[in-house]
């Protein structure tokens, strides 16, 4: 990926613009303007042609077709424009897409020369899942997960790459993309006995585990795919006896038709249980551990036992377990005039001028983001927020710009907010002003590129960044305070942690630097050049 700043001209090293010498020169152009595309669509890894790849053309026109023996396609009769170039072929990926999240964009022209795709070809996890003295497991989900950028911070994430093992315990995850991945068994879906055949023989089963064997995502072995390969990774599994849990649920007000049982791991959890809640009682078998407990009442209430475990070591016949709704964080917004005068205004009108949203920070990896929201709601509230430390990020709309946003003493544009378990946060207030300036411009065309902006202030602890991406070469940002701003263009930022100031800081200096005036509109015409990648 490449982060770009101003340079001086704009020089560009897109795949789209590469030349091969064995493609045919551009057929020549009729008199009716209209123009030609040829390449070729190679393996990234071999250099060898790829055939039967389908390449589609969008934009002011959509075309596809197939490549031949040589890997060669050809589209005739196009117009003058840009245009998105997307291949596509069972087993392969886009290299453009994989390293940055984008389609190849091109201009059609008189001046378009022949466009080199390259492919990478698909990967493969294959191994065995068994007990510890070698039995297989069937129908255990393995999941293969990787980074993904979620606002600006790189996290572990779920995608839709997994196996269930056969009755021989294998299994394979075919076609996976270029990443480094952790591996994850899921957890048993069903008990089993430990002794079959022994009365009274205590159910056991398994909780998920990480590759090698560890039940923390900080202690799994990273693997490694580039391109075209197959990794074997293997599990031996141990069971954990479950113990007998029965007792009452007690809310404040109404009871959950079902509660949940969360074991608490390093990571989130390793364990899931539902159990049915029946005139407020139920009863589980789990694994030893510590549970956090969650409920839903009919109503859609989220409630939870408030930072409260479970412990369990043996069989417990008799416990009461209480539960509490989830936090709720009040929202209070009011507006200045430049021309003077403040005012209240209630939720449903607010929620038209501010969206809010609250994204979890950690400093340890975790598997989910636990991200809430507040926009287009008559509530005055951001409701079943869980405990945590969360950014906080407001997006106005119209004339309207974040004058301030606070909640008691902190100030939520620089300073991270808590919600902890169990008690009642303070409001976040929010002071709306209609002075917003806007910083328009463009980004020099570039075949092969698809780039976004990044609008960057400097604060005291933070930076605050907004994304905008490039569209037909121009770009904008709205709603902005008066102050100093750097901008700064990347090529893909699915893996820029751009909310990482040790990743951001280091391209400020070349950055773009402006000012902006309440009411003002600067207007950016950018030249770049790649300085890192």
């Amino acid at each position: 990926m490449f982060l770009y700043a101003v340079l001086g001209i704009l020089t560009v090293r897109g795949y789209a613009q590469e030349t091969n010498e064995s493609l045919p020169a551009q057929p020549s152009q009729p008199a009716s303007q209209e123009y030609s595309v040829v390449g070729r669509v190679i393996n990234s890894s071999t250099g060898e042609a790829i055939n039967r790849v389908v390449v589609e053309i969008s934009g002011a026109v959509n075309r596809a077709t197939m490549t031949d023996a040589s890997g060669r396609f050809e589209f005739n009769g196009l117009s003058e424009g840009n245009v998105s170039i997307l291949v596509a072929k069972p087993g392969f990926f886009d290299e453009q897409f994989v390293s940055r999240g984008q389609q190849s964009d091109l201009r059609i022209g008189s001046n378009t020369v022949p466009v080199v795709l390259r492919m990478i070809q698909g990967n493969s996890i294959i191994g065995r899942v068994t007990t510890r003295e070698g039995e297989p497991l069937e129908g255990f989900l393995v999941r293969a997960i990787k980074k993904q950028n979620v606002a600006g911070h790189q996290v572990w994430v779920d995608h839709a790459f997994e196996a269930q093992t056969l009755a021989d315990g294998s299994y394979r995850i075919a076609n996976i993309p270029p990443a480094t991945y952790e591996l994850a068994v899921d957890q048993s879906s069903e008990a089993t006995l430990s002794q079959p055949g022994v009365p009274n023989s205590r159910e056991q089963g398994y909780a998920q585990v990480f590759y090698p064997g560890v039940s923390e995502l900080s202690m799994a072995a990273p693997i490694e795919l580039s391109g075209g390969e197959e990794v074997e990774a293997n599990f031996a599994l141990t069971a954990e006896p479950f113990y007998k849990l029965a007792g009452m649920v007690a809310t404040q007000d109404q009871l959950p038709f079902q509660i949940t049982f969360q074991r608490a791991a390093a990571v989130g959890s390793d364990f899931k249980q539902n159990a049915a809640v029946q005139d407020g009682r139920f009863q589980i078998e789990v694994p030893a551990g510590s549970y956090a407990v969650y409920g839903i009442t009919p109503e859609g209430q989220l409630l939870s036992t408030a930072g409260t475990f479970i412990t369990l070591s043996s069989d417990i016949s008799d416990v009461r377990i209480a539960l509490a709704p989830l936090p709720s964080v009040p929202v209070r917004v009011r507006t200045e005039l430049d021309r003077g005068g403040v005012e209240r205004v209630d939720a449903a009108e607010a929620s038209q001028l501010v969206g809010i949203n609250l994204h979890s920070v950690s400093g340890t990896p975790f598997l989910k983001r636990a991200d809430f929201g507040w926009s287009n709601t008559w509530s005055s509230e951001i409701q079943n927020v869980e405990p945590g430390v969360y950014e906080f990020e407001a997006n106005t709309f119209g004339p309207w710009r974040v004058e301030s946003a606070r909640c008691g003493s902190l100030d939520l544009l620089s300073e991270n907010f808590t919600v902890t378990a169990g008690s009642q946060p303070l409001p976040i207030e929010i002071t709306l002003r209609n002075d917003a300036a806007t910083v328009t411009g463009t980004v020099r065309e570039t075949e092969g590129v698809m780039a976004s902006v990044l609008l960057v202030q400097q604060l005291s602890m933070r930076n605050v960044v907004k994304l905008a991406p490039k569209v037909n070469g121009t770009f904008q940002f709205q709603g902005l305070a008066p102050g100093d701003y750097a901008l700064i263009v990347s090529d893909g930022v699915d893996n820029l942690e751009y909310k990482n100031p040790e990743v951001l800081d280091p391209y400020l200096a070349t950055a773009v630097h402006i000012s902006l005036q309440p009411h003002g509109t600067a207007n950016v015409n950018l030249n770049l050049s790649p300085v890192n990648r």
